[in-house]
């Protein structure tokens, strides 16, 4: 299967227009359809359903978009790999952050990891805790800062300080509020993330609600703690999100501190135990010394979720 009919394809579900799609990639419109043609009898299947208004995906098209992305992520990964060696470059190192670690202390971490072994290529890239632990499973990436705990034997984590909670809601006067009690946030609608995304962190939130006699009100279900933080800034309730999302507030949105929140995120680097890469073992070896150094700041272990 080549790689160029591919390219063709993602751009054709991207545009679902023959004539953009032809445009996007430099070639006729007429070369294009043949090469999509070609691709789907190498399938055995049609990838698109066409009509005399529209052009759109099958139901295995779908599917197979996910895919052909990946594999020509992966393409380009190894392209980007054998530039970098080719480069004076002894070895690459592949680290994935969730969003809260980017916002964190990793990002610095690394650089400094970076500053000490100039031979030393790593690659970064924003990958969710699922996503991070099936990429290690499948050795896709060499190092993920995470939120543990993991359900994988072949994969050991070094726990890092964890990440306490903030409330934020729309601005409702000029000056923000300091701080507040754990049991006065729950007296009002919270925006928190369901039990099938995060099961852990959920049932500590009910739990801990629970044992101050309050059922909290969840005024609506956010799928990450960016979109947490959208809802905040639309009114929609307080969103609970880690502190590490301070960067993100838009001005609308007032930041309240929670003086005795129990919630915390639990936050980790991940690794495969058989790695059996001396440069690997060097960079944990510097972020554990760092995590001593009080360079990832402190805090204590409690529930966390994904």
């Amino acid at each position: 299967m080549e790689t160029k009919r591919l390219r063709f394809f993602v751009l054709l579900a991207e545009e679902l227009h023959f004539g953009r799609a032809a445009r996007r990639a430099g070639v006729a419109q007429s070369v294009l359809s043949v090469q999509i043609k070609r691709l789907e009898d190498e399938v055995g299947a049609e990838l698109f359903v066409r009509t005399r208004r529209d052009v759109r995906l099958s139901e295995i098209g779908q599917r197979f978009v996910f895919e052909a992305r990946a594999l020509l992520d992966r393409l380009e990964q190894a392209r980007r790999v054998a530039n970098t060696l080719k480069s004076g470059k002894n070895e690459v190192l592949r680290v994935a952050m969730t969003t809260v670690a980017m916002l964190g202390k990793a990002p610095q971490v690394i650089g400094r990891y970076r500053d000490t072994h100039p031979q030393i290529e790593v690659e970064i890239r924003e990958l969710g805790t699922v996503d991070q632990e099936s990429a290690l499973a499948d050795r896709e990436i060499d190092l993920g800062f995470l939120h543990p705990p993991l359900d994988r034997a072949e994969i050991d984590v070094l726990p890092l300080p964890p990440s306490r909670f903030l409330a934020l809601r729309r601005r409702r006067a000029l000056e923000a509020s300091a701080s507040e009690r754990w049991a006065d946030a729950l007296g009002n609608p919270i925006i928190f993330y369901g039990r099938r995304r995060a099961p852990r962190l959920y049932d500590a939130f009910i739990s801990s609600a629970h044992e101050l006699g309050i059922t909290p009100e969840i005024a609506a279900e956010a799928r990450s703690f960016l979109s947490a933080v959208g809802a905040a800034s639309a009114g929609v309730g307080s969103a609970l999100v880690p502190e590490e999302m301070r960067v993100c507030v838009p001005s609308n949105v007032e930041i309240v501190d929670l003086t005795d929140c129990p919630l915390r995120l639990q936050n980790g680097v991940a690794y495969r135990t058989d790695h059996g890469s001396q440069t690997l073992a060097s960079m944990i070896d510097f972020i554990g010394r760092a995590i001593k150094g009080a360079k990832f700041g402190s805090g204590e272990a409690s529930p966390g979720g994904r």
